[in-house]
This record gives C-alpha cells, sequence and structure tokens, in this order.
C-alpha cells in the first residue's frame, strides 16, 4: 500500500485494502530477557499511592476555583480539572481491584470504596464484574464488550455515538446490579451497603452545603469526568479485534503529563499482557514490547486525536464488528 493512501470501503480492515494485517504474535513470542524485565516490573512502590491525597486535593482545589470564580472562563478551567481528577478516582478504584496498591485485598478494597465515593462509583461491585472482563476479553462473555450488544453493521455504528455520550452513566448502575445479581447473597449485600452509603454521603453533600457548591464543586466536574470515562472506554477496546492478546485492547501513548494524570490507564494492551504490573510501571512495559506491537499491527496511537480522527471516519464508512483501526503511521508496515 502506497504511503498517504485511503482505502474507503466498508469491508477494509480499518484500513488496510485487503481487511487484514501481519502474522499474530503474543507473549509467547517475547525474547526470554523482556520477560524477565517485566517480572521485575510487578513490584510495589507504595509512595505512589499519594497520588490519591494528590487526585482528591486536585478535585476539592478546583472545586474551590470553579465556586469562588467569577468569570466562566476560570470556572470551566475548575470543571475540567476537576472532571479529570474524578476520572483517574475511578482508574484508581480499578488499581484497587487488582489489588496494586497493597497487595492487601481487604485494604485494597477499602481504598477503592474512598476513591469511588466522589463519582458512585462501586469498587465491590467491580471488584466482582472486572475479572468477568480479563477473562473473556473481547468474546461473547465479556461483560464490558460494546460489540456484543449488536453486530449489524448500520446499528453497531448509532451504538458507539450512544455509547461515546452515556455509556459511563449506564455503567455505574449495571455494574453493582450484575454483581449483586451474580455474586453470593453476602457478597450482593456487600455492594448494596456500599452504594447505599455513597449515596448517603454524596446526599448529604446536597443536603448541607449550599447548592451552588455541590453543582460547581461536585456535578460538572463529574460530567467532565463521565465524558473522559466515555472516551476512555472506547479507546481501551472498541474496534480492536478479539482472539489475540496484541490486537484486543488499545494503547494511545499520549504526552507524558496526560497519561500521568490519568495514571497511565491509556497504556491499555499493557495492563492487559500483565494486569499484575502497577500503572507505574506501564510505561516502561510499553517501551519494552514496541517491536512486538509494529510485528502484531496492535491498535496502538500516539494522540486520542488522531484516534478519534479514525473513529470518525469508521463511523461515516460503516462499523464492522471484530475489526480493528489500525493507526496511520503503521499501516504500510501491517497491512498486507
Amino acid at each position: 500500500m502506497a504511503q498517504g493512501q485511503v482505502i474507503r470501503r466498508p469491508g477494509d480492515l480499518y484500513f488496510c485494502p485487503e481487511g487484514d494485517v501481519t502474522r499474530i504474535v503474543g507473549r509467547r513470542d517475547f525474547p526470554q530477557w523482556k520477560k524477565e524485565k517485566i517480572r521485575s516490573l510487578h513490584a510495589l512502590d507504595k509512595r505512589w499511592n499519594l497520588v490519591l491525597l494528590l487526585h482528591y486535593s486536585f478535585w476539592i482545589g478546583s472545586a474551590v476555583l470553579a465556586i469562588s470564580s467569577e468569570g466562566i472562563a476560570l470556572s470551566v478551567v475548575g470543571y475540567l480539572i476537576g472532571g479529570l481528577s474524578l476520572s483517574t478516582l475511578s482508574v484508581l478504584s480499578h488499581e484497587s481491584s487488582h489489588n496494586l496498591m497493597t497487595r492487601n485485598p481487604a485494604i485494597d478494597r477499602w481504598l477503592g470504596f474512598i476513591c469511588g465515593i466522589p463519582i458512585l462509583f462501586s469498587a465491590k461491585g467491580y471488584r466482582i464484574m472486572h475479572p468477568l472482563h480479563h477473562k473473556y476479553l473481547r468474546s461473547a462473555d465479556d461483560p464490558d464488550d460494546i460489540e456484543n450488544v449488536v453486530k449489524d453493521t448500520f446499528l453497531l455504528r448509532w451504538v458507539y455515538i450512544v455509547v461515546f455520550f452515556f455509556s459511563i452513566y449506564l455503567y455505574l448502575i449495571m455494574v453493582p446490579a450484575n454483581a449483586v445479581r451474580k455474586s453470593r447473597l453476602g457478597e450482593g449485600l456487600g455492594v448494596i451497603i456500599e452504594m447505599i452509603a455513597m449515596v448517603g454521603i454524596v446526599a448529604t453533600g446536597w443536603i448541607f452545603l449550599p447548592v451552588q457548591w455541590m453543582v460547581e464543586g461536585w456535578l460538572m466536574p463529574l460530567l467532565v469526568a463521565g465524558q473522559v470515562a466515555n472516551l476512555r472506554g472506547i479507546a481501551e477496546h472498541g474496534m480492536t479485534t478479539g482472539g489475540n492478546e496484541l490486537t484486543n485492547a488499545r494503547t494511545v501513548a499520549t504526552n507524558p503529563v496526560l497519561s500521568f494524570l490519568m495514571c497511565n490507564i491509556n497504556f491499555h494492551i499493557e495492563h492487559h499482557l500483565y494486569p499484575g504490573v502497577p500503572w507505574y510501571n506501564l510505561p516502561k512495559v510499553h517501551a519494552l514490547l514496541q517491536d512486538e506491537y509494529r510485528a502484531a499491527g496492535s491498535s496502538v496511537y500516539t494522540s486520542y486525536f488522531d484516534f478519534l480522527g479514525d473513529v470518525a471516519r469508521a463511523l461515516v464508512q460503516g462499523v464492522i464488528s471484530n475489526r480493528r483501526l489500525v493507526p496511520e503511521h503503521i499501516r504500510e508496515h501491517v497491512c498486507v
């Protein structure tokens, strides 16, 4: 394929002319020295858990900025900073579900709860449901797979659009609901009690604090956090290919500052390859596996802008179930 050439047939494998990419590559193909290096990256550095306090501080500080500001510009800045911090608290709750904060499930469970309070995110429900996502990733049994909703090309396009704007609000409900349905009585009761406690804490704020404080300090940042989560949800697995561990997730290697503020959840291929590696070591895994990603034609983007551009093109041309986006900078190499 000539460099820069774009094939616009909906049947293409986003955007390879023959609808195919290079050979399957998996962990079995990694050199032994890389495996040993990655094994060492499973070690925890508990000092990084202080980012929990950092993001709570960012959220509270941005809330003060938005509430006290007399101009819309500073208020919007407050909403954006607060929203990103609330979104990242959900990432830390995700870390706790893998016991990547202390390796002690009892402690990590409660750290997850603390992270989940301002976003009404059920850490206990997530601990029940999230392992199913890892076990059945991009299969019919994956509870988080967008493409399990419908396979029709026309309808799937609209499913992606709905997911981009609204999925997190359904997710916050469905995770605890499905956890209660699938778990034992005691665990299900724990999920219910957790949700009641979180709703009660937030409701207390609405009762005793000025409405303006709650709107500008909690509700507006929460809406921003929701949109960030929706984008992340599509970027992590949307328009990827099941059946192979280097193609069933996506990494968006954005700039280091944004990656840090997102606790590196954007390094999502790395997380699914090695869910026992803590977030602060995922970029090191990414750096080690560049040759393997290139050989497999992994969906690794360098920015969210590039990714969204390709998503928009796919939506226009037609979304096909179990087809992955191939970033432009590797198409000439991986398309066959």
